[in-house]
């Protein structure tokens, strides 16, 4: 189930609030039955004064078997956590020509067992950017982050302490191109590279923690080809670290593309596909890796203006070398959607 209020602010921006339930109740093993809670609001706001504000927060209650952004938990009947995700921006516009502009996010991680206390962490991240107009509507930008993640949990006989966790500051340099609503485009085309610095020498286990460097990527587009063709892309390139008690970290590469085509005026077929690589630096023989493949197809139908009804299946496909590793997940689903 799944509710929102989109509030629009006269050209000036909007207000939204929202929620999104995901429920799931087994036939067999009811005991493995989870809710996934999803809470929203969105504020964005540009005066005519050439101010802009934004604020964003997002708070998760999850119990799910899919694992978070790391792997960590997958499978898992349940693995209770909460995350709270808040992003804020404020920005002041020069002649119509430029932008300058000041962020800063805080993301909270906590899991409900103390048994899985490695995935508890808090992030502080600030930033500054500068955009120029280039186009109409398109805006090319460049930003710099600095951050810190902190590993906060330290239970007593773990071995994990603050002078071994896994804990690192890090720095983000990204440009790329922006549009303003209305443009062709909508999304970010984002690319840079990051610096990470470990507080530590060794990790709980007494091996030695790498400070780590590479290119990111952070790429969502749609792209509005005509009045009833939408095509998007996705890239990303980042750096998942595994837990606090560990020296072992990730890559994720990844690339989807997607289609939204409308015909007969009340029909829109959707299709996906997608691919990610994860490259492990744990020193085993062979290295380990991950090959994962995505695939979607839905069809939905417009029954009046206020409300659509669609049908959808997706496909997700881990191969690892190492196959206790591997995984398929079939999903079917029917859905209904109100629109006021």
């Amino acid at each position: 189930p799944g509710l929102m209020l989109d509030y629009t602010l006269d050209g000036r921006g909007s207000v939204k609030l929202g929620y999104l339930g995901d429920y799931a109740y087994y036939s067999d093993f009811d005991e493995n039955d989870w809710k996934n809670h999803k809470v929203f609001f969105d504020f964005d706001y540009q005066a005519p004064g050439g101010l802009i504000f934004g604020l964003r927060n997002v708070y998760v209650d999850a119990a799910d078997p899919y694992g978070s952004d790391n792997q960590f938990g997958l499978g898992a009947p349940q693995t209770k956590r909460w995350y709270d995700d808040l992003n804020s921006k404020l920005g002041y516009t020069f002649s119509n020509q430029f932008r300058a502009f000041l962020y800063y996010d805080y993301y909270k991680q906590d899991y409900d067992l103390e048994s899985d206390f490695t995935q508890d962490y808090d992030v502080n991240q600030y930033g500054a950017g500068f955009q120029m107009r280039v186009a109409s509507k398109t805006w090319a930008f460049i930003r710099y982050h600095y951050g810190y993640r902190d590993y906060y949990t330290h239970p007593d006989g773990s071995g994990v302490t603050d002078q071994n966790d896994a804990d690192f500051h890090f720095q983000r340099v990204s440009t790329g191109l922006t549009w303003d609503s209305g443009a062709k485009f909508a999304g970010e085309l984002n690319f840079g590279y990051e610096w990470r610095s470990n507080d530590n020498e060794f990790d709980s286990l007494g091996r030695q923690y790498d400070n780590k460097d590479t290119w990111v990527a952070a790429t969502r587009l749609n792209y509005y080809a005509t009045s009833t063709t939408t095509l998007s892309l996705a890239l990303i390139r980042a750096l998942r670290d595994t837990g606090s008690d560990t020296f072992q970290f990730y890559t994720d590469t990844g690339i989807r593309l997607g289609l939204a085509q409308v015909f007969y005026s009340r029909f829109t077929l959707t299709a996906d596909i997608g691919y990610s690589l994860y490259e492990y630096n744990f020193p085993t023989d062979p290295t380990k890796e991950a090959d994962n493949y995505l695939g979607s197809l839905g069809l939905s139908y417009k029954i009046w203006d206020w409300l659509n009804a669609g049908v959808a299946y997706t496909y997700l496909k881990q191969d690892s070398n190492y196959p206790e590793d591997d995984y398929k997940d079939n999903r079917f689903s029917v859905s209904l959607r109100a629109v006021y």
